[in-house]
């Protein structure tokens, strides 16, 4: 084959190729039509999370003695069952992911029902307050110095419906959970970012989704922040559900990162299930009626201008 004709084929299998790549336009396309849908399915479902907390503090670091696993020490270790579903904050548009812990280390948590009364039949007399509420009392039993309320398994799928917030790249193809999925890199590009840090400052949010290009389907996430000495990396695994019919967060695993401390987190997610009246009355009474469900993966802080949106910083 002379060279002319080698190069010719090059063009024609590389212009094969890339007409066979769907564009990251044509991709999120389908993965925000089939949120649409998706989101007001999963509203109506509740999971089982069991989710454990190890916190880790290098060797050498201030005050601990050697030993434990990579010649550290593992400082503390929690287990929470809880259960993980979305709620509608009255007067505000959208749905919060919501953690109702009913076990910690294997201990009933006593005050439940009445903290679960008295959050949703008295709630706060503005939108962003009550949300504010809801975050802090799914983040309450986590451990370790690094604030936080981006551990939950919806909240990467806050990037496809904002999607203008972003820059997004085809970086390849890979196959998750039996599915041939693209994987579509992320970058904040919007100011005032989504997730804050306690002193109300940007923290810019990057990582990856892999989506079905043909159904839109979200089969896997990743998301990642990194501000000096605090990183972390939160990725989320979907899995189709044959009872429910459809693909529902089945694994989470989470890494903090700070210059004294790691905190790692798994969660698995079981026993998916419809709403019931008489489980989630008060959940169910509190419900703004005629409002469209959506997903709300905006944790608020406590400032107005960080309201509605994730919070992480060291303490």
């Amino acid at each position: 084959m002379t060279p002319r004709a080698a190069t010719l084929l090059l063009a024609v299998i590389v212009a094969v190729a890339q007409r066979g790549s769907p564009s990251p336009d044509a991709v999120l396309a389908r993965a925000t039509a089939y949120l649409r849908e998706y989101e007001e399915q999963l509203a109506s479902v509740v999971a089982e999370e069991h989710y454990e907390q190890l916190v880790h503090f290098p060797a050498g670091a201030p005050g601990l003695s050697r030993g434990g696993p990579a010649g550290g020490t593992w400082s503390r270790r929690r287990r929470l069952i809880s259960d993980y579903l979305l709620v509608q904050v009255p007067g505000r548009r959208g749905w919060q992911p919501f953690r109702d812990v009913r076990e910690v280390d294997g201990l009933p948590v006593g005050d439940r029902d009445t903290r679960l009364l008295d959050l949703f039949t008295h709630p706060a007399s503005q939108a962003f307050d009550q949300a504010a509420r809801i975050a802090r009392e799914s983040a309450r039993f986590n451990i370790g110095s690094v604030t936080r309320t981006i551990n939950v398994p919806t909240l990467a799928l806050f990037v496809v419906q904002e999607r203008f917030r972003f820059e997004f790249r085809l970086a390849g193809a890979r196959r998750v959970e039996g599915v041939r999925t693209v994987e579509l890199t992320f970058r904040e590009r919007a100011r005032p970012t989504f997730i804050r840090t306690s002193g109300d400052n940007d923290l810019e949010a990057q990582g990856t989704l892999w989506i079905d290009p043909a159904t839109g389907r979200i089969v896997q996430t990743e998301l990642r922040t990194d501000q000096g000495d605090l990183r972390s990396a939160i990725t989320v695994t979907y899995r189709r559900d044959a009872r429910l019919g459809l693909w529902v967060p089945v694994r989470r695993r989470e890494v903090y990162t700070t210059a004294t401390e790691r905190v790692e987190g798994t969660a698995t997610y079981r026993n998916y299930r419809q709403f019931t009246v008489e489980t989630f009355e008060v959940i169910k009474d509190a419900r703004r009626p005629g409002t469209m469900p959506r997903f709300a993966a905006s944790l608020p802080r406590t400032t107005r201008a960080a309201r509605s949106r994730a919070a992480l910083s060291p303490d």
